[in-house]
């Protein structure tokens, strides 16, 4: 595993030629250091599952630059996502909705400069999950995201402790079937979601 510091002048390059060649890397996100693999590998996404001991059945979110990129990996893009996407990203928030080929997929656009540019370079969103053993804390420092792994990412890129959320996790919401619940609690409440989609 090699170690990059985030800001770095090379670390975006470095990090998405990595993710083209199928390698899993570690990186911060606002919330927590995540595990990131290109949307669709689906040998790296496998290693995401081996690293973490992470269950199949739990899926991985996506994470893209905006909404045109997500809804050309397979998205359906409503008008209440285009209210929330408004109103709260890039930001602490993943929404799931419904895909093109009938599944569903959990929807991140992540307030992170390393992130947000890392995803405009790659130009293809990425598949992600918190960087910790499946049962553990998730990291919100660079030595935390690796080192209870069962291996090592091919590759830590260093943005020092995440601190703008203070290891708070993003608020999961769905709008499934055009109901608005929330999945799991967050910085973003259930009021402020609908607020949006109100005033759209």
């Amino acid at each position: 595993m090699i170690t990059i510091k985030a800001d770095s002048q090379h670390a975006i390059e470095t990090a998405a030629r990595l993710l083209n060649q199928s390698k899993v890397i570690a990186a911060p996100t606002e919330t927590v250091y995540g595990l990131l693999a290109k949307w669709n590998d689906e040998a790296a996404i496998n290693e995401i599952y081996r690293l973490k001991h992470r269950p199949h059945d739990k899926r991985l979110q996506m994470l893209a630059y905006d909404l045109d990129a997500a809804k050309q990996a397979g998205l359906l893009v409503t008008p209440e996502l285009e209210a929330i996407a408004k109103a709260f990203w890039p930001g602490p928030l993943t929404v799931v909705a419904n895909a093109a080929d009938g599944d569903t997929i959990g929807l991140r656009i992540p307030n992170h400069p390393f992130m947000l540019e890392l995803l405009r370079r790659l130009r293809h969103p990425v598949a992600a999950t918190s960087a910790n053993l499946s049962g553990t804390p998730p990291a919100v420092t660079p030595e935390d995201a690796v080192k209870s792994l069962d291996g090592k990412p091919a590759a830590l890129f260093d943005g020092g402790t995440v601190s703008i959320t203070n290891g708070t996790a993003s608020t999961v919401a769905s709008l499934l079937d055009n109901q608005l619940t929330i999945i799991r609690p967050g910085l973003i409440t259930l009021e402020q979601l609908k607020r949006a989609i109100d005033n759209r």
